[in-house]
């Protein structure tokens, strides 16, 4: 009976310590995940982890991708996405089938993550809502300003 008692309170432990690490860390918004169609500006320090791409067999849209492209990322420990590029493009048979293709670099911030739009970026929740890809320049796109009368 001590034994079961023990075993019962060891588990319950674990399971309460288990619970505890997962509320100190926190898992980020993946619709924050930032994408750079080029580079960031060169103020920003990172290095390059790898190449990621994720495509899909058959017909569909870009968009429905990108958020495996950055969990894809994400595992293998990065903060962003460079190089960005989503496209269709033709599979096996080119005369049938075209498929969506998304790819980039992942990369880790080395310095303080900046903010996405302020850095040149988009977020994957911005690329999602407005069906657009990052802006090209890798500069912080500039405010609109009212036409002169």
């Amino acid at each position: 009976m001590n034994k079961i008692s023990l075993c019962c309170l060891l588990s319950l432990a674990f399971l309460n310590t288990a619970s505890a690490a997962e509320e100190a860390a926190p898992q980020s918004d993946p619709n924050n995940f930032c994408f750079f169609a080029g580079v960031p500006p060169a103020e920003f320090t990172y290095t390059v982890l790898r190449k990621v791409k994720v495509a899909k067999g058959t017909y569909g849209g870009v968009a429905e991708l990108l958020g495996e492209l950055s969990q894809r990322a994400r595992a293998e420990g990065g903060d962003a996405i460079i190089n960005y590029a989503g496209s269709q493009r033709f599979g096996f048979f080119p005369w049938r089938l075209v498929r969506p293709v998304v790819r980039g670099q992942s990369i880790k911030w080395t310095g303080a993550a900046p903010n996405c739009e302020q850095a040149g970026g988009s977020t994957l929740a911005t690329i999602v809502r407005t069906n657009k890809a990052p802006d090209q320049s890798g500069q912080p796109a500039a405010p609109e300003t009212p036409a002169a009368q």
